[in-house]
């Protein structure tokens, strides 16, 4: 029997009261949601070798990652509408079991629309995993141990972007791409079977709001049609691209209609009133300004690593390991320092400088430094990702009572995914037209009647002649391209002290009479 069909509420529990199967719960929802955040950057390393097999070339394999995105987008923010039909614990079940068969599915695809179909219902199972798993744990633990609870939780979302490149690098040298997906039924497997014997059911509601189909619509057109920007604006150059201006208008439009329609219907696909509520939007603005950060650096890093600085994937995944060993520390240090009363401010203003000063120090990267001058800065980010990432959880939820905690987490993790979407996109960009600008400045000073190529030339034993040039034409385009990785570097330092702006605006941490509690 659900805690809604005895009569009793979640805030009518004492917070403090210990709930069963703990530490299985935390297992099964850690399990559930790495298998889902994992396999959203493992496939990137597997779509060169999947362009074979199903015959596509590289722009069209990029719809396998597309598509994934983009139901988690729309489906996303449904989170509290499905929660409130179904219950957290056969939502979770339905999104782990459906999971589980569009994974296999997947991994047995022979072409690229079936891998399109089946990744994305993948997505559409996999978008609930995350904030439905949060709420259970929030559910799961007192008062008093709910910072080591998100920070655990923090530290199954980090473990994706960093475990995934090496992971996805092994498997797909030493297996196959398509155990890029069938690494998921064992793991999901052991998800299943925990969540069926101790997940809890809360927040199944006995009249449950009406669907709105309209919102729905106008949200899956104005959602649906910015990650389609997002992920191909790059290839498609923006907006000089027909299909590109098309999509942006009906994006608008969408998300317009969607917004006007939301605010005007007493229930809403996704309530939107929800943001009235200063934590959960200003948290929810910080978590979108992490996920850029965060998401962008795992973009520019593996293509300075593979491209330019010659390391195998495998290579480039272990010396990118010590960021995520970095976030994990710093995550159970700000659980601990929540539980003892620590500001979150604080520790977000710490997190900032260290994530900033590890950013920074990536400005100095050139295309000669050792595998320690990668290691060090990316530790220090580590670092500030871990104690920018626990406390914005902690903030955002800090007023928002108990019974909008699913909707919320919705909306929460809405933002996060999109600014890893957008972060890919803009870092994607700068890559390429930076590196382009850089092209076009340095190459007008290489030609044969400069006095400075002769000097080179003679210097490295070489003689003008079409080898020479071919060359110089490789220099050129390291050099032009470390210049735009740099550029990337720059932005992603912006983003990180964009987040400090965010914590200063954020309300008290005191959640007043009636209230959530800090997650």
């Amino acid at each position: 029997m659900s805690a809604a069909e005895a009569g009793v509420l979640p805030d009518d529990r004492d917070q403090n009261a210990p709930v069963p199967h703990r530490l299985a719960i935390t297992v099964a929802v850690m399990t559930a949601i790495i298998m889902n955040v994992l396999d959203i950057t493992i496939v990137n390393v597997a779509l060169p070798h999947m362009e074979g097999s199903l015959r596509a070339n590289s722009n069209q394999i990029t719809w396998a990652l597309t598509t994934y995105m983009l139901a988690m987008v729309i489906v996303t923010p449904l989170t509290g509408l499905l929660v409130e039909r179904f219950g957290q614990r056969r939502l979770i079940l339905a999104s782990v079991a459906g999971f589980l068969v569009c994974s296999a599915l997947s991994g047995q695809s022979h072409s690229l629309p079936e891998i399109v179909l089946w990744r994305f219902f993948q997505g559409v199972f996999g978008a609930s995993l995350v904030p439905v798993g949060q709420a259970i744990l929030v559910e799961s633990y007192p008062r008093s141990q709910r910072g080591i609870a998100m920070a655990t939780l923090g530290m199954g979302i980090m473990l994706g972007p960093i475990l995934g490149p090496v992971l996805g690098g092994y498997i797909t040298e030493d297996l196959s791409w398509r155990w890029c997906f069938y690494v998921n039924l064992p793991i999901g497997a052991i998800a299943l079977i925990l969540l069926f014997f101790y997940a809890p059911d809360f927040g199944h509601s006995e009249h449950p709001r009406p669907l709105d189909w309209q919102g729905l619509l106008w949200l899956t057109l104005g959602l649906g049609s910015l990650q389609l920007i997002l992920s191909l604006g790059d290839q498609d150059d923006w907006f000089s691209s027909r299909f590109i201006v098309a999509t942006a208008v009906v994006a608008a439009l969408g998300s317009l209609l969607f917004v006007v329609h939301s605010l005007s219907v007493r229930s809403p696909v996704v309530d939107l009133r929800l943001l009235a509520d200063r934590s959960l939007t200003m948290g929810s603005i910080g978590i979108g300004l992490f996920g850029l950060a965060l998401y962008g650096t795992m973009v520019v890093l593996p293509i300075y690593l593979q491209n330019y600085m010659g390391y195998e994937p495998q290579t480039a995944g272990l010396v990118m390991a010590p960021q995520g060993i970095g976030s994990w520390i710093s995550m159970w240090a700000a659980g601990r320092l929540l539980n003892r009363g620590a500001s979150p401010r604080l520790m977000i203003i710490a997190g900032v400088f260290l994530g900033s000063l590890g950013t920074w120090l990536s400005l100095h990267y050139n295309l000669d430094i050792s595998p320690a001058w990668i290691v060090w800065p990316g530790v220090i980010r580590g670092l500030g990702l871990g104690l920018i990432s626990i406390p914005l959880f902690t903030l955002a939820f800090t007023t928002l009572s108990k019974a909008n905690t699913p909707a919320g987490s919705g909306i929460f993790n809405l933002m996060r995914n999109l600014g890893g979407s957008v972060g890919i996109a803009i870092v994607s960009t700068i890559l390429t037209e930076q590196a382009q600008v850089a092209w076009n400045q340095m190459g007008g000073h290489i030609s044969a009647f400069a006095p400075a190529v002769r000097h080179y030339l003679d210097a490295v034993g070489l003689v003008q002649g079409p080898l020479a040039w071919h060359l110089l034409g490789m220099e050129l385009e390291r050099h032009a391209a470390m210049r735009g990785i740099l550029d990337a570097f720059a932005f992603l330092l912006v983003s990180f002290l964009a987040v400090l702006l965010i914590a200063l605006f954020m309300p008290s941490t005191d959640p007043g009479p009636g209230k959530s509690p800090p997650l």
